[in-house]
């Protein structure tokens, strides 16, 4: 596991020594954050309750601090579960390195 630089210090991101999947020379690490249900009545099982965000290094490097890594915040609407928040984190890190984000890039990596 690594753990993540947060200035904050909001919270501790810990991630897997694995990268999720390599893109063109980039490592992409997806994480996934649960959202606070909304209160209703009545009370029902939320769904869409995911938000998502990927951590980007090149491949090989380090993404708890060592090695330039840069967070993405994706902001869409939310994911109805982990999996499929994590595979549209990886996508958006892939669209990211293509340069299909506007006002994103890994240049600086």
């Amino acid at each position: 596991m690594c753990r993540v630089a947060n200035p904050l210090r909001i919270l501790e991101l810990i991630l897997d020594n694995k990268p999720s999947a390599t893109y063109k020379g980039f490592d992409l690490y997806p994480l996934v954050y649960r959202i606070p249900p909304v209160a209703s009545w009545p009370r029902t099982k939320p769904d869409r309750t995911f938000n998502a965000s990927v951590v980007i290094c090149r491949e090989g490097g380090r993404p708890d601090g060592e090695d330039p890594t840069r967070v993405f915040r994706i902001e869409s609407a939310p994911w109805e579960n982990i999996g499929s928040a994590r595979r549209g984190a990886i996508e958006f890190g892939q669209r990211v390195i293509d340069g299909l984000v506007p006002g994103e890039s890994v240049s600086a990596l």
